[in-house]
């Protein structure tokens, strides 16, 4: 499905949270929304921990910043990943989300 005219394309950062050498993001084009989505119950996890958290928090103020540089906001939301992106897509008018390609436990597949 093309995205419609005037629709950003949805970029949903997961563990990727680098621009440099990004494929998600060099596929998304010019007009795109980055976010990112901090899911409760997925960092409740007996596999997560308080520093691999740190880690990730301070990641996405990098993240931030870098995409900042570019001319980009990152949109980040609290919440089920599905329940926010769909939010996200309703109220933006996006037809087409894109990420990069996920390795771990199964969960924010």
């Amino acid at each position: 499905m093309s995205p419609a005219p005037n629709a950003p394309v949805l970029l949903w950062f997961k563990r990727d949270l680098r621009v440099l050498d990004h494929p998600a993001l060099a596929a998304a084009g010019a007009y795109v929304l980055p976010v990112y989505i901090i899911e409760p119950e997925y960092w409740a996890l007996p596999d997560t921990s308080a520093r691999q958290w740190a880690f990730t928090a301070e990641a996405l103020e990098s993240l931030r910043a870098d995409l900042a540089a570019m001319g980009q906001p990152l949109i980040v939301r609290m919440g089920d990943a599905v329940t926010e992106l769909a939010r996200l897509c309703k109220g933006q008018g996006i037809t087409q989300m894109i990420s990069h390609e996920e390795t771990g436990n199964g969960w924010t597949y």
